[in-house]
């Protein structure tokens, strides 16, 4: 058992008589140490012997001093935790233990019959603290201190070790701190003008460094579990210790949250999936370990960890990381490649920021339950390198044969086999065609393609991420990269035109009836602008001459009410005080002198000569566009 040689010496230690010196237990964030002392607490209270006379019985007293910055707050914490020890076993107040300990007040409640209901209260003068100095022989137990999160504290260094010194050698207290050492000198040194080893040595009589206890926590994690799931999480322990171990992660919080976070997950997917006993349990031991995996490295700072499994490891990629350890679990525990479960990135959305919907609805339809879709030859010949010589030779020729001949293809489809051919060309496995026939002939395809329906996922680019739930092979190329350039220079010129006739029904379409309407139309987002109408350039977009002639067309309430849009287009600040003229408006200044040409020329039109009321409110938009040019 872990830390077992720990246990044996801290139950010497907590019944010797008066050591002088107190113990450290070190230990990294998360390895365990809090839940380890509490372990031992919980034995350390058990084996309190209770007395029938008057006597205070004190156990263990366990204070965090995470965030604490004044000697003082450690004085109020103790106080608090003693306070309940001031009892004999008959529940009568022990008068005459509190002798010489008056100091200050505090307030007692007592319950006389044991119905956990205060029956009266009494406020004496008394410092609880002075019992850890007393030699009083009613006062029975182990005086026993436990400070933890020592390197939280903002005390600094020096003061800290004082104060906890005097119950070393001041009293028959056994102090135990516990830390991660590795940042205490960081933490305070720098506060203090002594260094951290000096007062080690003073205080710190033994040290023992605190390592995760695997098994035993994670039945505890496991038995604080409640939903259905609890069965089958116990069913594969020894698949999280070893997960747990190999990661070398030792943080055993993280697990923590990786085994609830797992079980909140699960309580959102298709109640049917249980119904298949022998599924389920194949279900639940693919997505557990993927997902303990996933979480472990996330969590610890591994962003990278969405690329494991997205691509085999083909000649010209170069992976920054190594996860051999877990491919090792893989093959062990006779996982599904995870590519064949889950798209990593929704994956990771969901540990990220708890968002559920994408990777559950790829667990509901999950292949190992044969609902999902059927595998296409590509799919298939994406895992090449792990795959017999028949299968490999028979999927190759079908998937080639297919994409020179056909064009029934999507565009990442498209891409991936590009991607497969070029890395199976790289390392000589496929001669019929050379690099600049699959670019060729993807180039032929792609452009054929209805690309104008092409949408990517919220936060995920199908053109440089992957798709199908794989990585692109060859991704890194040259010859892949223009396939990808070529495909989003298609793309920009679709989401063009489709931006500019979103705008030109706007503009084109104003008339004396609809004119208000255009402030909520343009504070709409936009698929195709990719942002909010009003956010973009969009009388840039517009054709002067199309665009004056819909103004003009307007009554002379219609152009004040125009007048009005464009004040509230240029002059934000009227509207928004935290809102300034920016580059997207800029961009719209040759529109507005073009369109203020012809409003010159409407003015000094014959027709318009007699027409009043007219030329005013042309005048009044003509300067509200001038002033608006000043601005730009």
């Amino acid at each position: 058992m872990a830390n077992h040689t720990t246990k044996e010496y801290l139950n010497y230690f907590v019944t010797s008589q008066n050591p002088n010196f107190a113990v450290m237990l070190k230990g990294k964030w998360g390895a365990g140490k809090t839940f380890f002392i509490r372990g031992i607490i919980e034995e350390w209270d058990n084996a309190q012997v209770v007395s029938e006379n008057e006597e205070i019985n004190l156990k263990p007293i366990y204070v965090s001093l995470n965030g604490v910055s004044k000697k003082s707050e450690i004085i109020e914490s103790l106080k608090a935790k003693i306070s309940p020890f001031l009892y004999s076993k008959g529940t009568k107040f022990a008068t005459d233990i509190f002798k010489g300990f008056i100091k200050s007040t505090l307030k007692i409640d007592f319950d006389y019959d044991n119905d956990n209901k205060a029956d009266g209260s009494l406020n004496i003068n008394f410092d609880p603290i002075s019992i850890f100095k007393s030699s009083n022989n009613k006062i029975k137990g182990n005086r026993i201190l436990i400070f933890d999160d020592i390197e939280r504290c903002k005390i600094p260094l020096d003061e800290l070790y004082g104060f906890i010194n005097d119950f070393v050698e001041h009293s028959q207290c056994k102090v135990i701190l516990i830390s991660d050492e590795d940042k205490i000198e960081e933490e305070h040194t720098k506060d203090s003008k002594y260094n951290y080893p000096i007062f080690k040595e003073k205080i710190i009589g033994q040290t023992f460094e605190i390592k995760p206890d695997t098994e035993q926590a994670i039945d505890f994690f496991l038995e604080s579990i409640t939903s259905d799931i609890k069965t089958q999480l116990f069913a594969s322990k020894d698949l999280i210790i070893k997960i747990f171990d190999i990661s070398k992660k030792e943080n055993l919080r993280v697990l923590q949250r990786a085994i609830y976070d797992f079980e909140r997950l699960f309580k959102f997917i298709d109640d049917k999936l249980s119904t298949d006993e022998e599924k389920y349990k194949e279900l639940i031991k693919n997505y557990l370990s993927y997902f303990i995996i996933y979480f472990l490295e996330f969590k610890t700072g591994n962003e990278d960890i969405s690329s494991f499994q997205e691509t085999l490891y083909f000649a010209d990629d170069k992976s920054e990381k190594n996860y051999t350890q877990y491919e090792e679990i893989v093959a062990t525990f006779s996982l599904f490649h995870s590519t064949r479960l889950f798209t990593s990135f929704k994956l990771i959305d969901f540990i990220k920021n708890g968002d559920y919907t994408g990777i559950v609805n790829e667990i509901n339809n999950s292949t190992i339950y044969a609902t999902g879709k059927v595998e296409k030859d590509w799919e298939k010949l994406w895992y090449w390198q792990l795959l017999d010589d028949d299968d490999f030779l028979s999927l190759l020729e079908s998937v080639s044969t297919s994409f020179f001949t056909t064009e029934d293809f999507h565009i990442t489809e498209i891409l991936h086999i590009s991607g497969i051919l070029f890395s199976l060309i790289d390392v000589k496995l496929y001669r019929k065609k050379n690099k600049t026939q699959v670019i060729h002939r993807a180039k032929v395809l792609i452009k054929k393609t209805n690309l104008s329906e092409f949408k990517d996922e919220r936060g995920f680019s199908m053109l440089t991420w992957g798709s199908w739930q794989k990585a692109y092979a060859s991704e890194k190329t040259e010859e892949f990269k223009s396939l990808v350039k070529y495909t989003k220079d298609i793309l920009a010129s679709i989401k063009l035109k489709q931006s500019t006739n979103v705008v030109e029904e706007i503009f084109y379409n104003i008339t004396s009836d609809n004119v208000d309407d255009l402030y909520q139309r343009t504070r709409k987002y936009d698929e195709s602008l990719g942002n909010i109408i009003e956010h973009t350039p969009m009388f840039s977009k517009l054709n002067p001459n199309k665009f004056a002639e819909t103004i003009l067309g307007l009554n002379n309430d219609g152009i004040f009410r125009f007048k009005q849009f464009i004040e509230y287009r240029y002059f934000p600040e009227k509207t928004y005080s935290n809102i300034t003229i920016e580059d997207h408006q800029r961009q719209e200044k040759d529109l507005l002198l073009k369109l203020q040409t012809k409003l010159l020329k409407e003015i000094k039109s014959k027709k318009n000569r007699d027409k009043i009321i007219r030329i005013y409110a042309l005048n009044e938009l003509n300067t509200m566009i001038e002033k608006s040019i000043e601005r730009l």
